[in-house]
């Protein structure tokens, strides 16, 4: 198996934190690390002969040049010429590879004779790769998807989607089992169907692919491990979701964030405690009945999520999908945008993925439908709920899905709350007594003590105590104080 030779070159002083990070990618990756190997001159020992022997016969054994730019030379020597442009003229010389990353800076910044570097290797390396970053992840994320492009142009990698190729350093031990078996006993509720009389292996391997012989060697894709395995992002770091309520519309000051790891299933059941926790459920008394009013239709932010894990680009490995929860909106952002021929403007009913075998799973448990209605139901449950339909944005190379909720007028949503939502005060054996003082604790934010409530249905000691013992057994009050100075609030 060929392994490629990486020669990284940039002003060491500058760079170093850059220069880390590359190497991080490569040493740190299972697929890169099996495919590359990396020079760095920190990491020579120290030699008595000329820095400058080493550097040049490095480069003169290696593969690929990997340029990193800022805004210094370095050190001209006596020819004029610096080390980084040194080792550009040896590798054009050896028809190297090149690779280059240019730190987004104004040009005025940069030194005089590094700008005219710049120019001639943008037209130098005008047929491979050259390519600006913005900070350390950027660059981590640019230089892993150059190196397994170069893999794919070279037919070592052959050019599956992400989530049906073998995942790198993983065997069949990897998946547990048990997590597939809830997995078929969930998809036989969803399907109303009986759990299939196959065996585990058979089912991953036959029925959903998500297991791939290789070398007669039965092995878990990447779709396997996402979602079977206990803890994916050993393997696959960009496959955690991360979550973060802001106080306020805008993303300045957290009020709670998390990183959700695990199996995906795992990590939508996580998603909804963070939700749970983190957005408002009002109450208000209707009549007879009790509606309890969510800010949002949870459904939709789901569906918005699955949404996100099957349709984003897992090669973007600086990036997660991200839940951001704010006052006036929640917003579901994935890494990567639509794939070439989609239009942002007309997704209904359209079904575009890069991920075929994460949507394959999903449809099993009916988590995604097979005709691209996820849209379709993210906007109608928003709208029955009372709210705008989501606004779906391309931030950049990003896709973005907009809730807007309620606002102060959660309590206007009353009419949209479905029966499930809606509680008979009656059939819990409330008298209209009892109603009446819940509508004033829960509706007006009134308490109640002794008093006032024997006051205002002119009953008796007895019967307030029989009354709030009631309510309090359903949770629906809470007391506080003592003596004279109980009193009782909505809960």
């Amino acid at each position: 198996m060929k392994k490629y030779k990486i020669f990284v070159s940039g002003v060491q002083r500058e760079l170093a934190e850059e220069r880390l990070a590359v190497k991080e990618v490569i040493t740190q990756n299972a697929l890169l690390k099996k495919y590359f190997s990396i020079f760095l001159f920190e990491d020579l020992p120290a030699k008595s002969k000329p820095a400058e022997n080493v550097y040049l016969g490095k480069v003169l054994e290696s593969d690929i040049l990997l340029l990193l730019l800022g805004k210094e030379y370095g050190q001209p020597g006596s020819d004029g010429l610096s080390a980084i442009e040194r080792e550009f003229r040896k590798a054009l010389e050896r028809n190297l590879k090149i690779l280059a990353y240019l730190s987004k800076e104004r040009d005025s910044a940069r030194n005089r004779s590094l700008r005219n570097l710049i120019k001639e290797i943008r037209s130098s390396c005008s047929g491979y790769i050259y390519k600006e970053f913005n900070d350390i992840p950027d660059l981590k994320e640019s230089v892993f998807n150059s190196l397994v492009e170069l893999l794919e142009d070279e037919g070592i990698l052959a050019k599956l989607p992400f989530d049906s190729t073998i995942c790198e350093d993983t065997t069949y031990e990897d998946i547990n089992e048990k997590l597939v078996e809830n997995f078929l006993k969930y998809r036989a509720i969803k399907l109303k169907v009986e759990v299939p009389e196959i065996s585990i292996r058979d089912f991953l391997i036959k029925t959903i692919k998500a297991v791939r012989e290789l070398d007669g060697v039965f092995k878990p894709t990447n779709a396997a491990i996402f979602f079977f395995c206990n803890y994916p992002q050993e393997f696959i770091s960009q496959s955690s979701v991360k979550v973060a309520r802001y106080r306020g519309n805008t993303r300045i000051e957290f009020i709670d964030s998390h990183e959700l790891t695990g199996p995906f299933y795992k990590i939508l059941d996580d998603v909804e405690m963070f939700y749970k926790r983190n957005t408002r459920l009002a109450s208000k008394i209707v009549e007879f009945k009790r509606v309890d009013i969510p800010e949002y239709p949870f459904e939709a932010i789901r569906e918005g999520i699955v949404n996100a894990m099957a349709h984003r680009d897992y090669l973007r490995i600086g990036s997660n999908i991200q839940m951001d929860i704010f006052d006036d909106r929640i917003e579901v952002t994935s890494p990567g945008g639509l794939l070439p021929g989609l239009d942002i403007k007309n997704l209904e009913g359209v079904h575009e993925t890069r991920n075929k075998r994460i949507c394959k799973i999903f449809h099993e448990t009916k988590d995604m439908e097979r005709y691209g209605t996820g849209i379709v139901k993210m906007k109608n449950w928003m709208t029955e709920h009372g709210l705008k339909p989501p606004i779906i944005t391309q931030p950049g190379d990003f896709f973005r899905i907009t809730f807007y909720g309620p606002g102060d007028n959660i309590l206007d949503l009353v009419p949209s709350i479905p029966e499930e939502r809606q509680t008979d005060l009656k059939e819990l054996g409330l008298n209209d007594r009892q109603i009446e003082a819940l509508r004033l604790m829960v509706n007006e934010g009134k308490a109640l003590t002794n008093i006032k409530y024997r006051e205002l249905f002119n009953v008796s000691n007895q019967t307030f105590v029989r009354d709030m013992r009631l309510l309090s057994k359903l949770e629906f009050v809470t007391s506080e104080g003592k003596g004279r100075s109980l009193q009782y609030k909505a809960k």
